[in-house]
């Protein structure tokens, strides 16, 4: 499944939405910001009514318009929580988590709907029942933006205050369980940030979780190897995001995002009318490439071969006819251009092929470096240096060899060497700080 997230407040460009469906996005999703008077973050959670300056046509005309693209239509909700600027908190503040004459730890500028009060459960199942029957709606993800404080049930006696936390996930099951058999078609995705709702218990209702809110290429590769030794592929959601990063402001390349992401549900977290003509091509290119490749990368089976500063991941489809192995180098070190790529789980008497989809390299990668061989000086930077950058694409390494499953897991493949400071051609392979590459093996019959 593919997802495209718009995070604005003021309303959905044309141009998003078309954008999507060219570059072969399957589902649309509206975030935050379209309902009550949700101007900001300290506003409106639990005003779940959509705010009609913003979608004139509601949610159905909006659904409508996607639908029409080609695309499914998707939704943010965080029905768990509260603002205290809002019309549902002024009608019940006894509604929120609060502890009696304590000062409260707001996070995120929002509280904790208290679901151990059945009254607070039925406001949830009914107004998500609007919500998800007001439109086409395919997918939802259901978040949670904040941690536990304040742990205290309005609802329950002092002396019953032990039992809140155990009612509260009992409450959210009893929720969840009405609004999935209601609505058996929308797929449910689920928090990890906030909540920690990564347990087995949620994934009854959420089979799709949200990994962390951190979407740093390098960051994640840690985060997803960390959930696979008990989370199969098909249940993480992974993003590519903006480059730097709203986290980190890390700067990682486009094919460095997608070739993290692509090791789980993959999606776009972007405004596409900010990509220029070359990025575009190159999601679409990448989508394209997931397509392809996604029932091995979500339903294969994961081996984690490195892990460290080098970082390599191998998937194999059950019948070990296909496989997609990932190469990412953190930091670079000099002079360690010889490499080998190790397979893992191929049938030992097959023949295989193992290949790459070899890159175009930005001539500005190489700094001042340039003057090496340019028959004039080029200032790094300047008009002419952006002017070569535009018209010159150098072809990247490209590897290709046949070899048995055997031949693969025990002996490597030899990769193409890394540059390592002097000379360059087709058959160097340019990996500094924060680069990957995508390796494809398939049976040769």
């Amino acid at each position: 499944m593919l997802l495209q997230y718009f995070r604005k407040t003021s309303g959905i460009p044309r141009q998003s939405g078309s954008y999507g469906k060219e570059l072969g996005i399957e589902l649309f999703v509206l975030d935050d910001g379209w309902f009550g008077d949700r101007e900001n973050d300290t506003k409106a959670l639990g005003d779940w009514e959509p705010n009609l300056k913003k979608l004139p046509e509601g949610l159905k005309g909006l659904a409508e318009k996607i639908n029409n693209l080609g695309m499914d239509f998707g939704i943010w909700v965080e029905p768990e929580m509260i603002s205290v600027e809002s019309e549902l908190y002024r009608k019940h503040p006894d509604w929120a988590m609060a502890v009696p004459g304590k000062l409260h730890s707001e996070g995120r500028n929002q509280r904790v709907l208290d679901l151990a009060n059945p009254e607070v459960q039925e406001f949830i199942i009914k107004k998500m029942t609007e919500v998800f029957s007001s439109a086409n709606i395919s997918y939802v993800k259901w978040d949670m933006n904040r941690i536990f404080s304040d742990v205290f049930s309005p609802y329950l006696p002092r002396e019953r205050q032990g039992e809140t936390a155990h009612r509260y996930i009992c409450g959210l099951y009893r929720v969840m369980d009405e609004l999935t058999r209601a609505f058996p078609k929308i797929l449910f995705e689920g928090c990890a940030s906030g909540g920690n709702r990564f347990d087995l218990g949620i994934l009854c209702y959420f089979p799709q979780i949200w990994g962390s809110d951190n979407t740093d290429a390098i960051c994640r590769a840690a985060i997803q190897e960390g959930y696979s030794y008990g989370y199969p592929q098909s249940c993480v959601g992974a993003h590519v995001s903006a480059s730097p990063n709203h986290q980190t402001l890390r700067n990682t390349p486009l094919e460095t995002r997608f070739g993290v992401a692509a090791f789980g549900l993959l999606g776009y977290e972007y405004d596409l009318r900010d990509l220029n003509p070359s990025q575009r091509n190159m999601i679409k290119q990448q989508i394209s490439i997931y397509k392809r490749w996604r029932k091995v990368l979500q339903f294969g089976q994961l081996y984690r071969l490195v892990s460290g500063n080098i970082h390599e991941w191998i998937c194999v489809s059950p019948d070990k006819k296909y496989a997609v192995g990932l190469l990412l180098q953190e930091l670079m070190t000099p002079n360690t251009q010889a490499h080998r790529f190790f397979a893992r789980g191929l049938d030992t008497q097959r023949q295989y092929k193992f290949y790459n989809i070899p890159m175009n390299v930005d001539v500005k990668q190489f700094g001042s470096l340039i003057n090496t061989v340019a028959p004039i000086h080029v200032k790094q930077d300047s008009l002419l240096h952006n002017a070569i950058a535009k018209r010159v694409k150098m072809d990247g390494e490209s590897e290709s060899i046949t070899a048995s499953g055997d031949l693969l897991m025990h002996t490597g493949v030899a990769l193409s060497p890394a540059f390592s400071g002097t000379g360059f051609n087709e058959k160097v392979r340019v990996f500094p700080d924060f680069a990957s590459r995508l390796y494809f093996i398939e049976a040769v019959e």
